[in-house]
């Protein structure tokens, strides 16, 4: 709310400051110093559509009302630990309209034996055999549900049952809830971004989550000039699917009251206490980086070799696996294609191939993901007794890898002929070669012996909490990276680490301050002009003794009490006892109701409607009253309360 305070307090005098910050209190007084006042000038403008909020002056006036619904229970999720470790039932329940009644409730029909930002896993209870993995899921009806899915589509996962440590959901219920209900949530707003949480409360084992659908709140951004760049609800929800543009939009907002030395921001970053806590608490990340190069690498080799044919030659390039390719020729045989010549030694077998040339592309390597461009072989200068000369070629692209080529070579068929051949291959291997590299921002305030860690999240994992291992290890995850030849799925234990170090002395030192106020406060003199005192002084050289005086200014009387008045109002008293109306055992007959009020800043006494005064302003000591009415009660329950028979002393 913004206030006009009336007068200068800086500009003039003493008795100016004075009569300024009088008036400015009594102008706040009047219209927020009762009841009635805060109800009129503060409740309903705020709740009504057609009251409008003023400034303290009353210069201006605007419509401030707040028209979103109230916050509200939204979610909760309950965890029950078993023996094992594992979460035996964990049950999500939602207020979809946020009116405090369950609309749906959903109980995991498994156990939870890992937790993950984004779902969880299940396995057999207290082991981590026969892993199931599942993600939160919801629809734009806000009903959160699970579905399987695999280890590649979950992050920030870890172990939670006895097989990774003991007793690690107890130490760190706070923790699995958080990330449990964070996941849900996530789901949640991807299937609806409308529904917003204002609050979170938690204890050991239930996390409650509070906000309503989002709606719109009028503002006094038409008059107010600092909240005339505010976004809309319907902008910042729209941040959800769009958080590219939360980051410009947060850049752009720091940049506008960066400049502005009345903004929150501008105050906060150019305070004394920023300032100063400067370096002494400082946020790093160690990042692991990889990216996928794709190049194209060229193998070739040459050497002579010996025919074992009696016929027509087929030549080809045959695929073993990923990484084995086989240069390979046949004879056609007396017997038709893949019959070999009884009277070869290197008899193949049934298929009738023989291996030119055994070519290993690469070693396996996950890091490595390969494609063959172009396989060529290449069989010239055939020759020998009884063959006529002659060469071929295969392309391993164009026919498939595996498909034959004749050559022009053609030998009598009276018998095996071991006519000599020069061979040559030449293959184009296009590859994705994974790389990566750990960006360790943390090495200085590791290696910085005044550093402490104080937190660290692995992945989302958190790991560290206050100077303390929570006893969460991340699982290993994966993440896909595209290259030219396809997709590259790496695995790691980790991606990457967020850390908190504190650095240094982290208590200030006041004990100079202290030196110096302890003597000046058990030496200062109030001699009503003026207030004396005795100093110390800390200088390079060290200590000094000093005094000091100044003028006090003339001072107004002020009274020794608050005061204030006593009023009466008669009362219709209709009681009755066993002897009679109440009335007619009173002398006098009339009763009276008695009121104690505070007299306002002119020294008048607010007397009610019907209210006679009795004492006026003053300071008013009605001890004496009040404790002969408290003894009266006491005597008079100790007389009507006479169990024994016997009477009871007072």
């Amino acid at each position: 709310m913004t206030t006009v305070m009336a007068g200068n307090a800086l500009g003039g005098t003493y008795d100016d400051a004075k009569s300024a910050g009088t008036g400015s209190a009594q102008t706040a007084l009047s219209r927020f110093g009762s009841q009635d006042g805060s109800n009129q000038n503060i409740s309903q403008p705020l709740t009504s559509p057609t009251k409008l909020l003023q400034t303290l002056d009353g210069s201006q006036s605007f419509q401030a009302n707040i028209t979103s619904p109230s916050s509200a229970k939204f979610l909760e999720v309950f965890i029950q630990p078993a023996g094992t470790g594992d979460l035996q039932k964990v049950i999500v329940s939602q207020y979809l309209d946020t009116n405090g009644t369950f609309d749906y409730v959903y109980t995991l029909p498994r156990a939870v034996s890992g937790v993950c930002g984004n779902g969880y896993i299940a396995c057999d209870p207290g082991t981590w055999n026969h892993c199931q993995y599942f993600k939160w899921t919801a629809g734009p009806d806000g009903k959160i549900a699970d579905s399987a899915a695999s280890i590649t589509d979950l992050g920030g996962c870890y172990c939670i049952n006895q097989s990774c440590g003991s007793n690690l959901v107890w130490a760190n219920s706070a923790v699995i809830l958080q990330d449990l209900g964070g996941g849900i949530v996530n789901a949640i707003h991807n299937g609806n971004s409308a529904f917003t949480i204002t609050s979170v409360n938690y204890d050991l084992t239930t996390i409650d989550y509070f906000g309503r659908v989002t709606g719109n709140s009028t503002t006094a951004s038409g008059s107010i000039n600092s909240l005339a760049s505010s976004p809309t609800v319907s902008t910042l929800s729209g941040y959800y699917t769009n958080w590219a543009g939360l980051t410009a939009g947060r850049d752009n907002a720091a940049i506008a009251q960066s400049t502005d030395p009345n903004s929150l921001y501008y105050l906060i970053s150019n305070s004394g206490a920023s300032t100063q806590a400067s370096g002494k608490m400082s946020a790093c990340t160690v990042k692991r980086n990889g990216a996928v190069q794709t190049t194209v690498r060229t193998i070739n080799d040459s050497g002579t070799g010996q025919l074992c044919t009696d016929h027509l030659v087929y030549i080809k390039v045959h695929k073993v696996s990923d990484s084995e390719y086989q240069m390979q020729y046949v004879d056609t045989g007396p017997g038709g294609l893949g019959t070999a010549h009884s009277n070869c030694g290197d008899n193949p077998g049934g298929n009738g191939w023989h291996t030119i040339k055994d070519v290993i592309l690469t070693q396996p390597d996950p890091n490595r993901l390969e494609k063959m461009m172009q396989a060529n072989l290449t069989l010239s200068n055939i020759s020998g007794p009884g063959c006529s000369s002659g060469s071929g070629s295969v392309d391993g692209i164009v026919n498939g890898f595996d498909t034959s080529l004749q050559t022009s070579v053609v030998c009598p068929a009276s018998g095996a002929q071991f006519p000599t051949y020069n061979w040559s291959y030449y293959i184009q291997i296009k590859e994705d070669q994974y790389g990566e590299g750990v960006d360790n921002q943390c090495a200085t305030l590791e290696n910085d012996p005044d550093c402490r860690l104080q937190n660290e999240t692995v992945d989302g994992v958190q790991t560290m909490l206050n100077f303390n291992a929570t006893g969460l290890t991340p699982l290993p995850s994966c993440r896909q990276l595209f290259g030219q030849v396809g997709i590259n799925t790496i695995c790691r234990n980790w991606w990457q680490k967020k850390r908190t170090y504190v650095c240094g002395n982290q208590a200030y030192d006041f004990s100079a301050i202290g030196t110096r106020f302890g003597k000046v406060t058990t030496t200062v003199t109030d001699n009503t002009s003026s207030l004396d005192f005795q100093d110390k002084r800390l200088t390079a050289g060290g200590w000094s003794d000093a005094t000091g005086s100044f003028a006090l200014p003339g001072r107004d009387q002020s009274p020794t009490c608050e005061q204030a008045c006593k009023t009466r109002k008669p009362k219709n008293d209709t009681q009755v006892t066993v002897s009679g109306d109440v009335t007619e055992m009173r002398n006098p007959a009339t009763s009276y109701d008695f009121f104690y009020r505070v007299c306002d800043r002119n020294n008048v006494c607010p007397a009610g409607p019907g209210e006679e005064i009795v004492k006026d302003c003053q300071c008013i000591n009605d001890f004496n009253e009040a404790a002969t009415i408290i003894q009266t009660l006491r005597t008079a329950g100790k007389d009507t309360i006479c169990t024994s028979g016997a009477k009871k002393p007072l």
